[in-house]
């Protein structure tokens, strides 16, 4: 799996882009589709390519502000906008699901009332959820930090990982670390999230860094060789096999894996 901000500046073809996908098994992209529009044809052949090679793509969508009740309509206006485009397209042609990256903890009122904005985000959820199945059979997913089963839900002895976990068809945690073991390793920090999932029947993804960050290079595969990185992934593989709430790995973002692989070709 690997999320894929802007499709129409990418430079290569989309054969190229799916022979990628392929070479990397990935099953599924989150494609980011903008509030502003998107060039619907090239999201069609897109999709259609990805379904040949048995790929899914879901329609990525994120927006902080998308957790306060005020913004409700710019939530519904994304939701929308990926149903009217499934209306209108051939079953081959069509996003099998909606990924969400809203991340309400980056807002200043997290700091400040972080028990109304809780709130206001569960709510945004629920309504979210309503709009995406009425009338469709899109799955719905999004992107959490790993932390999020530490945030309690006001008033109530549950915490929002679980409450998301129950809600949403799968979740995304973005367990960004460039080690596999340790106390602060990738199995460490997504486990507790893992096992709340195949209580609920569901699964999470387990999401990697690959993009260039200031937040510490623990925190990202950025400056390691591709074969390093997929070691640590396989012995996170392994380490989860068969478990019921493992729902494989995620590599933030496909234009970084990719570059970071063709940097390494030659070294």
């Amino acid at each position: 799996m690997t999320w894929i901000w802007d499709l129409e500046k990418l430079d290569e073809s989309q054969e190229d882009l799916i022979s990628f996908a392929d070479d990397q098994g990935i099953n599924l992209i989150y494609l980011h589709v903008s509030q502003k529009g998107f060039d619907k044809e090239k999201v069609q052949s897109f999709i259609k390519k990805a379904a040949e090679e048995d790929i899914k793509v879901y329609a990525l969508g994120g927006d902080p502000y998308w957790a306060l009740s005020k913004n409700q309509d710019s939530l519904e206006n994304f939701v929308g906008n990926v149903k009217d485009y499934n209306r209108h397209v051939s079953q081959d042609e069509r996003f099998q699901g909606i990924h969400l990256d809203i991340e309400p903890y980056l807002l200043s009122e997290w700091k400040n009332n972080q028990e109304d904005v809780i709130t206001q985000w569960l709510d945004n959820m629920t309504y979210l959820k309503k709009q995406a199945k009425s009338n469709a059979d899109l799955k719905i997913s999004g992107d959490f930090p790993f932390w999020i089963y530490k945030v309690k839900i006001p008033g109530k002895e549950s915490n929002v990982g679980e409450w998301m976990i129950s809600k949403l068809d799968s979740i995304t945690i973005m367990a960004y670390r460039d080690s596999a073991e340790g106390k602060n390793g990738i199995k460490s920090i997504s486990s507790p999230l893992i096992e709340q999932a195949a209580n609920h029947n569901k699964s999470v993804v387990i999401g990697v860094n690959m993009v260039k960050t200031d937040e510490g290079s623990h925190t990202t595969f950025y400056d390691t060789h591709p074969n390093e990185m997929n070691q640590e992934l396989h012995q996170l593989e392994n380490y989860f096999a068969g478990h019921p709430g493992f729902g494989g790995i995620a590599v933030h973002d496909y234009r970084s894996w990719k570059s970071n692989i063709k940097k390494r070709t030659y070294e």
